[in-house]
């Protein structure tokens, strides 16, 4: 899993890299290269956080479309899609004619579920022109277009993707799974070998070739490449899955239904972390925090690691007064997540009831860095300045928070579902489809 992520984040800061270059005039570029520079430099680190505030920072010293640009790229990849669109919309504003904006507007209304939208965006982007990146575009219309279920058009993407960028394995596993899809393995294999000689890295890509093995009755191939899937990702669910059916159907009973048992298992285990984080979160809303502790004790006792129920855990222990217990959890979870602004919210507080004025106002400052736009971050700021006998700076702070609460957009945070923000309701989603949020 650990090596999954790293690859993971490289990927993202490279794709990020390139892509705020690729649209950056030289005279644009030239203007703030030094302070963008160094953003640039804390990310491809693998520093985000610093990289955020370094972005951020060039923006109050000269605000510029790339790092609007760049910004909205990574709160995408954070998932924060309301915040991503804003930052996108000021890089439109100021540069309306970026093919690589609208590639990035079409990103942010898939992930939020609206795929004509998407559709409309990247077809803009091809009209517009996207120079060397026009691989990495058409791969995203055929990722559209598998949404939609038009699977033939989806092809013709992902081949003229190919067509500029043979050495893609991504867009050859999109291929292979199609392929699969449509009961044609032997097709699905040739695009899976293809994309295993290029990066046999890459996410999902074992259980793709597992199958396509499978479906052209190559069965020990099937087991091989399976076991290895499993091996490089135990949270590899589908592999494991495979390879139990794999296993039972040449007679290979005894380890079939010992994985079929740890798949089981698995599922399992993730049913009952969920339940229980889910029954801990209602009982905390329902003002019964003694339950709500029980409950979600017992979720991380199944997943030590679940960021989510850290958070929330450590929430509750600091309503219930318990605040060095709650700091250890906020800071195992932002060992897990370094960039959720509610982690160093609730850890603000906690030091703010321990009386660390200095490490509060750290907390607090640094959950700005991430969510500048949630007025009880500014409402905490205010109080710690106020402690600390700053009064210009409170009454800065309070301000600020007025006037963001006084804005259409602004809603009251759900204290002990912070992790659950992403619009995912149907009328929600309508709204958003509809057109972009209010400003």
């Amino acid at each position: 899993m650990r090596k999954q992520g790293k690859s993971r984040r490289r990927a993202t800061r490279a794709m990020l890299l390139l892509l705020v270059i690729s649209c950056a005039s030289p005279i644009h570029f030239a203007a703030f290269q030094t302070s963008l520079a160094s953003a640039l430099e804390e990310l491809n680190k693998g520093n985000v956080f610093e990289g955020i505030n370094k972005l951020k920072l060039t923006l109050r010293e000269t605000p510029q479309p790339q790092a609007y640009f760049y910004l909205s790229g990574i709160y995408t990849r954070m998932g924060r899609y309301d915040m991503a669109f804003r930052y996108l919309s000021s890089a439109l504003q100021d540069n309306p004619s970026q093919a690589a904006y609208y590639d990035q507007l079409g990103l942010i209304r898939r992930y939020e579920g609206c795929r004509v939208e998407a559709m409309a965006a990247f077809n803009q982007a091809l009209k517009l022109g996207m120079k060397n990146e026009e691989a990495t575009l058409w791969r995203h219309i055929g990722d559209t277009h598998v949404d939609l279920l038009e699977l033939d058009t989806a092809i013709d993407a992902f081949r003229n993707a190919l067509r500029l960028r043979p050495e893609d394995a991504g867009t050859h596993l999109a291929l292979g799974r199609i392929y699969l899809d449509r009961n044609d393995p032997a097709t699905a294999l040739a695009e899976l070998r293809t994309a295993l000689e290029i990066a046999p890295a890459v996410d999902g890509f074992h259980a793709a070739l597992g199958r396509a093995y499978r479906a052209t009755g190559d069965s020990e191939s099937a087991i091989a490449i399976l076991t290895k899937g499993i091996e490089r990702d135990p949270a590899d669910q589908e592999s494991r899955y495979i390879l139990a059916q794999t296993l039972l159907a040449v007679g290979r009973l005894k380890e079939g239904r010992q994985v079929l048992d740890d798949y089981q298992q698995l599922q399992e285990r993730i049913t009952q972390t969920n339940t229980r984080f889910e029954a801990g979160v209602e009982r905390a809303e329902a003002g019964d925090l003694a339950e709500a502790e029980k409950m979600l004790q017992e979720a991380l006792k199944l997943a030590p690691r679940y960021a989510p129920a850290l958070q929330t855990l450590g929430t509750v222990l600091l309503d219930r007064a318990n605040v060095e217990p709650a700091l250890e959890l906020f800071r195992q979870s932002l060992a897990v997540n370094p960039l959720n602004s509610e982690t160093y919210f609730n850890m603000g507080a906690a030091y703010l009831r321990l009386g660390n004025l200095n490490e509060a106002l750290e907390m607090t400052q640094k959950a700005l860095v991430i969510d500048d736009e949630d007025a009880r971050h500014y409402t905490q700021l205010a109080e710690i300045y106020s402690r600390l006998s700053k009064a210009d700076q409170s009454r800065s702070a309070l301000q600020k928070a007025t006037e963001l609460t006084s804005r259409p957009r602004d809603r009251q945070r759900e204290r002990y579902r912070s992790e659950a923000r992403r619009r995912d309701d149907t009328a929600t989603v309508q709204q958003i489809c509809s057109g972009p949020p209010s400003p």
